[in-house]
């Protein structure tokens, strides 16, 4: 599926958590309009993120998936770094100590299928592209390497493999291409803390970066590897879309929304009060409407990064 930009939908917002308003309720309708499996795109969380959704959070969006006929499977994909998500099985036993398998079964795959972005080949997973049905549901939070997630994070690191979670990580990682002026800001703004300062000039120790791309964004002397992370998020994101079936749609539940990511089991102080429940068929359309309602600089002020990045590279290669 391609969503041209010409064919932008809209978002429905409510401020109800445990209800699907009307409107939604129709367009999901229309959607999903035969009985079937339907694949329940989620994070479950890293052990002890406090933040992160729970199935009492997503347990409506089921009930109503159910009545209707659907039989929702949850899925996502294992994590690259070290983690008890960081295996097939490992992943499951996370998803099932959480309470996710009481709603509806659980998938964790790392099989797939390849799809060429501008940059590298792109892992997308199997089930997904052979899915009939795709409901995305994702947590709107910060992010120590984006900004912020929503649909199109959850997509673009959660709907690829390891190797590809990887790539996206290690392309984005910088290299000097000017002379570093002394500034130390790149220090202060790194994540993993992986620049220090030597003599006056910061040295970048790259075994620890997570390329995250922020010191390029904010240093002339600097540029990425390969391409910015937030463009490569964008690749990745848009190589998922191109896979999903034209019965997908999107909600986004703006409720804890912490500083850092569901992949931190310490998430970080919460930085912006619950703002409701965003519905639909446009996952660049829900992301822009989710910092609309939370603001923008919330996500820029708790991790250095305009969180739009993501969203206008994701667009340009929706809609090319």
């Amino acid at each position: 599926m391609r969503i041209r930009s010409k064919e932008k939908r809209g978002v429905i917002s409510s401020k109800k958590f445990d209800q699907i308003p009307a409107e939604a309720e129709r367009e999901m309708t229309q959607v999903f309009d035969s009985p079937g499996k339907i694949l329940i795109k989620v994070h479950f969380g890293e052990p002890g993120n406090k933040a992160a959704l729970v199935p009492a959070d997503v347990a409506f969006i089921i009930d109503w998936l159910k009545a209707r006929g659907l039989e929702p499977i949850f899925i996502d994909s294992p994590v690259a770094y070290n983690s008890p998500r960081n295996s097939v099985k490992g992943y499951e036993q996370v998803a099932k100590d959480r309470g996710y398998a009481k709603l509806a079964p659980i998938i964790i795959s790392n099989d797939y299928v390849d799809v060429k972005a501008k940059n590298f080949t792109v892992q997308v997973i199997k089930e997904l592209a052979k899915a009939e049905n795709v409901l995305v549901i994702s947590h709107v939070k910060g992010h120590y390497c984006s900004g912020f997630g929503g649909a199109i994070k959850n997509l673009a690191m959660g709907g690829v493999t390891k190797k590809t979670k990887g790539e996206e990580h290690t392309f984005g990682k910088p290299k000097w291409v000017g002379e570093c002026d002394g500034c130390g800001l790149c220090v202060k703004q790194c994540p993993s803390k992986a620049i220090k300062m030597v003599e006056g000039k910061a040295k970048i120790l790259l075994d620890d970066c997570w390329g995250c791309s922020i010191c390029e964004v904010n240093c002339p002397s600097l540029a990425p590897q390969v391409a910015l992370f937030d463009d490569l998020l964008g690749q990745a994101a848009a190589a998922v879309i191109s896979k999903l079936p034209l019965k997908t749609y999107y909600i986004n539940i703006l409720k804890n929304i912490s500083k850092l990511c569901d992949c931190e089991s310490d998430c970080g102080e919460i930085i912006a009060p619950d703002a409701g429940v965003l519905f639909s068929m446009d996952p660049v359309a829900i992301d822009r409407a989710s910092l609309e309602k939370i603001g923008k600089q919330i996500f820029m002020d708790a991790n250095y990064k305009d969180p739009a990045s993501q969203i206008d590279s994701a667009e340009k290669y929706i809609c090319k």
